[in-house]
């Protein structure tokens, strides 16, 4: 229990933008599903194996105040339990619980079925042809987080297209703009895009960054994107629908 909980967390909650995460719990499948408040950033996640813990429909709410608990207890000896309550003659997870070796403990109370749904509109994507596909390179990450750095000032997004087979990521805007620029982030990539929608520097990166630790695809469509974290306890998918400047 304790690394499904803290995977889900780190997936949601340590990204900084996320609010509020739904669980649908199955024997089959435990799935999670949230967006940003502007939804440019949509996630469609599931567990590799079932947690029977987390069975039903409930919310984590708060999740800055969830992040936190869960690196308190993120060590050795460290326990987290779901504890459930029975309510309308159905048992559903209740809190979480979090407990270690030296007494300390601390209870995350979950959102009802009732309250996540009026919180958070759940909605569907649907999945297009993606033109590109690959697994990006740590260094690639590391040599657009500088450059990024550099840019984001004058322009949050950045704009793609493939060009001789190598995908190239501009920023700025060089539409009469006074600054732009551009980098090779992956090459002999096959497929092809041009330039039009643009997608946000800070969450593409902070997503990137977080997938540097499992296994981590990047899909592009000329309208949306797509990173793919598995982490190993679950397949995290985060889709970023293209916007224009």
């Amino acid at each position: 229990m304790k690394d499904a909980v803290l995977d889900i967390v780190r997936h949601t909650a340590s990204l900084g933008f996320f609010d509020l995460a739904k669980i649908t719990g199955t024997d089959e499948a435990t799935e999670i599903w949230t967006c940003d408040t502007d939804r440019n950033v949509v996630l469609d996640a599931k567990l590799n194996n079932p947690n029977a813990g987390l069975i039903g429909e409930v919310g984590l709410g708060n999740l800055s105040f969830l992040n936190g608990l869960s690196g308190l207890y993120n060590k050795e000896g460290a326990e987290v339990e779901i504890l459930t309550a029975t309510k309308n003659g159905a048992v559903t997870p209740d809190y979480i619980q979090f407990k270690d070796a030296d007494g300390n403990s601390d209870k995350y109370r979950l959102m009802s079925k009732e309250i996540i749904d009026t919180q958070l509109e759940q909605s569907s994507f649907k999945v297009p042809k993606w033109d590109i596909q690959f697994e990006p390179k740590k260094s690639k990450v590391s040599e657009m987080s500088a450059k990024a750095g550099i840019y984001s000032g004058l322009e949050p997004t950045f704009t793609v297209k493939v060009e001789n087979n190598d995908l190239i990521f501009i920023f700025g805007s060089d539409n009469g703009g006074s600054h732009f620029g551009r980098m090779t982030f992956a090459s002999n990539v096959t497929g092809t895009m041009k330039e039009g929608y643009s997608w946000p520097i800070d969450k593409f990166l902070s997503i990137l960054k977080l997938g540097m630790s499992g296994e981590c695809t990047v899909h592009f469509s000329q309208v949306a994107c797509m990173i793919t974290i598995d982490s190993g306890i679950g397949v995290y998918n985060y889709i970023l629908p293209g916007h224009t400047r």
